[in-house]
């Protein structure tokens, strides 16, 4: 069975997404002794955990999609859903500074279009039937 291309790019999305959270957990772990400093309004092992967390759910949601899993499907809108859920609430919970507020609407930008790009390729009719999802 050939993979449709929207689910390649939506696989790559989600890989990307995953390795990006990984990223900022392992620089978060590098850099916590100089963060610690910082005084942060926001837990060290609660960055670092959620963050290596959801780069494995995401990792493991992208190959699901990779191999045309049902299981795949389900966890990748989860996942995103989620994930992006938690950063606006750590962003809306921890932010202090006048940066953080100025970047919102980047970042609600940012979130509206993985929502869409994710929810819009995985709700699509013919990609809805590769997953074997009924409506």
């Amino acid at each position: 069975m050939r993979r449709p291309r929207i689910v390649t790019f939506l696989v790559a999305l989600v890989f990307l997404l995953g390795l990006l959270q990984w990223l900022r957990a392992g620089t978060l772990f590098v850099r916590r002794d100089f963060l610690a400093q910082l005084n942060l309004s926001i837990s060290l092992p609660y960055a670092i955990g959620s963050a290596a967390i959801w780069g494995g759910v995401l990792v493991a949601a992208s190959f699901g999609l990779w191999r045309l899993k049902r299981w795949g499907w389900w966890l990748a809108l989860g996942a995103v859903s989620l994930a992006q859920a938690q950063q606006w609430f750590d962003r809306l919970v921890f932010d202090r500074s006048d940066y953080a507020r100025l970047s919102r609407g980047f970042a609600l930008g940012t979130t509206l279009l993985i929502l869409a790009l994710i929810w819009g390729g995985l709700g699509w009719p013919s990609i809805r039937k590769r997953f074997e999802i009924g409506d």
